[in-house]
């Protein structure tokens, strides 16, 4: 990816693919419920079930350092068992040319894993499951090697915070429809007797009511009462045919351009439309994260090899010094001073083994199993290298700061944190004024009259206007204070994450910039560091300097490779923050990376 696109000279937001992370939602559906789950297995990184000494304790077994103090000759005797099974290892492995990576047979159909046996380690079952594969297995995953895509693809897919990201939809849809409960339809019903006392008394009532979408209040029902009714309550005596009722409730000031109804509808719907954006955020974080911890792997991946190399080339020499004392053709000196960088190189390969396991657990939090469990990821997938690396032009500053306002989804979420706060401001407003309702409700009797004069048989109407208003109306003023207080807070913390954008993007771009020179830097000092490994090298067999100086040269070697390996995963890294800090896809910028 570095390499193509750099050598058109794009500025930085060229290099990336214009896709920016608003459709990550889509993406991630897409990967759920599509085949991912199948073509990830297909790819070889779901799961291995099998090798019974793979767990969080047992990374490598047939690597593990000894666990005693190891004299010269037994560590050298197992340095070279060690290579020996590495190279019948291999020549027993051979690729198979018709199984291209990408788990798909060459007429397109996907091609299925091998079966694998072995027994299951119950120790290690709990946290990661792997087993020893068999010989068709060893052909079938052999030459693939873990990339970037498939982590932030299992990132996408089975990663805890993306996931609680997601389940949020549920729980915004269940507020929504909770808050449309306030306009649900009600039907109402009693029926209350009187049994014992001097007045005997039998009602019964059914009916319809409903909250209305401009702050009124409408219902419909039916009622009869029997019985000797209090003259105070002749209101509850109807004809023998009972009573019907319609009434009406409209607010005319207070409750009805807004009422606290229609505030929670709408927050309700600005919760769920922030799902979607959280997702995003969600995404950014957990992708770059995964990523550094990928390029971390990777780094420590081959430093280990770095210095296995450099611990190989003194157990050689040392063997060569034992024939040549042996011979009296070299001294003690030169054989004490070699066998002390044998155990110091040694202890150097299990601090840098312990380095590239710590960073396979780590990476094992983004990169998970077809169940969501962490799965540890073998030393057989490591990359032999970093992706080549070419030096990119920088872009425009201001435009690609302007295309990350537009795609960033914290400032969507920001926004409409403003738009609930406006919400209650205006609610808040709106309850200042006086509580003026107009009230409707007409009522008719059916069938023979129970009472002379029959007072319930005609029609009857009420009309008439109802309210009421706090003098102080201290609850509705301290709500548009707190409300607006909040914008304000609301509208400086827009402001802030503007500053912040523009400070990661900045950031970013400066952290790119001297990674990649770094990267050169670490080149020409390699270069220079095997040169002059050379000239030692041709002196000492002329013995023109002492072999202290060729060991030296042989670490400072060494530690130029590493440094190289370590300015390739900053720029990596920088890489990633760049992505996220222009809200980019990352699961399409890191397929760029396999088009090297």
């Amino acid at each position: 990816m570095i390499r193509c696109f750099a050598k058109r000279r794009m500025d930085f937001q060229s290099v990336f693919f214009r896709t920016d992370c608003k459709s990550i939602p889509r993406r991630i559906t897409e990967i759920i419920s599509g085949p991912f789950p199948r073509l990830l297995k297909q790819l070889g990184f779901l799961c291995f079930f099998g090798n019974p000494v793979w767990g969080p304790l047992a990374f490598s077994q047939q690597d593990e350092p000894p666990a005693k103090q190891l004299s010269l000759e037994e560590l050298e005797n197992r340095l070279r068992q060690r290579k020996k099974d590495e190279q019948d290892r291999k020549s027993s492995e051979l690729p198979n040319p018709a199984l291209p990576r990408s788990g798909l047979r060459l007429d397109g159909t996907l091609r299925e894993r091998p079966k694998k046996d072995g027994n299951q380690d119950k120790a290690d079952a709990a946290t990661v499951r792997e087993a020893a594969p068999t010989a068709e297995s060893d052909s079938a995953v052999l030459g693939q090697k873990l990339q970037l895509s498939d982590v932030i693809a299992s990132t996408y897919r089975a990663f805890p915070l993306l996931e609680i990201a997601r389940l949020q939809s549920g729980v915004a849809a269940g507020q929504q429809v909770t808050a449309l409960g306030a306009y649900d339809t009600k039907l109402e019903y009693y029926s209350l007797s009187q049994p014992v006392g001097f007045y005997e008394t039998y009602r019964n009532g059914i009916g319809f009511a409903r909250q209305l979408w401009w702050g009124g209040y409408a219902s419909a029902g039916y009622k009869i009462g029997r019985g000797n009714f209090e003259p105070w309550y002749k209101e509850r005596q109807t004809n023998e045919g009972g009573e019907f009722k319609v009434a009406l409730v409209q607010p005319l000031l207070q409750g009805r351009a807004i009422d606290p109804q229609r505030v929670e509808l709408f927050q309700a719907n600005l919760r769920r439309q922030a799902v979607a954006p959280e997702i995003q955020h969600q995404v950014l974080i957990a992708s770059q994260d995964a990523a550094k911890s990928f390029w971390q792997w990777v780094e420590a991946g081959n430093v280990l090899k770095a210095q296995d190399r450099l611990l190989e080339i003194a157990v050689k020499r040392g063997e060569q010094l034992e024939r040549s004392l042996a011979a009296g053709a070299a001294s003690n000196l030169d054989v004490s001073q070699n066998a002390q960088q044998i155990y110091d190189r040694q202890f150097k390969v299990n601090d840098t083994r312990q380095k590239f396991r710590d960073a396979a657990f780590k990476l094992a939090m983004f990169l998970r199993d077809e169940a969501g469990s962490p799965l540890l990821v073998p030393p057989e997938w490591l990359p032999e290298d970093f992706p080549e690396i070419n030096q990119l032009a920088p872009g425009d500053f201001d435009k690609d700061f302007q295309n990350a306002l537009a795609i960033r989804p914290e400032l969507t979420l920001i926004n409409l944190d403003l738009q609930s706060l406006r919400w209650d401001l205006t609610l808040a407003r709106n309850q200042m004024l006086p509580n003026v309702d107009l009230s409707m409700q007409t009522a008719q009797n059916m069938g023979q009259a129970t009472s002379d004069p029959n007072v319930k048989g005609p029609l009857q109407l009420e009309v008439g206007v109802i309210g009421g208003v706090p003098i102080q109306r201290r609850k509705s003023i301290g709500k548009a204070q707190s409300a607006e207080a909040k914008l304000n807070q609301v509208s400086q913390k827009f402001e802030f994450q503007r500053n912040k954008i523009e400070l990661e993007l900045r950031t970013a771009r400066n952290a790119l910039d001297i990674a990649q020179q770094n990267v050169t830097t670490s080149r020409e000092l390699l270069k220079q560091a095997n040169i002059t490994l050379a000239i030692f090298k041709k002196a000492n067999e002329a013995g023109e300097v002492d072999l202290f100086f060729l060991l030296n040269q042989e670490i400072k070697v060494n530690d130029s490779e590493v440094k190289l390996l370590e300015a390739e995963r900053d720029f990596f890294a920088a890489l990633a923050a760049m992505q996220a800090a222009l809200g980019l896809d990352p699961l399409e910028q890191a397929t760029l990376l396999l088009l090297e």
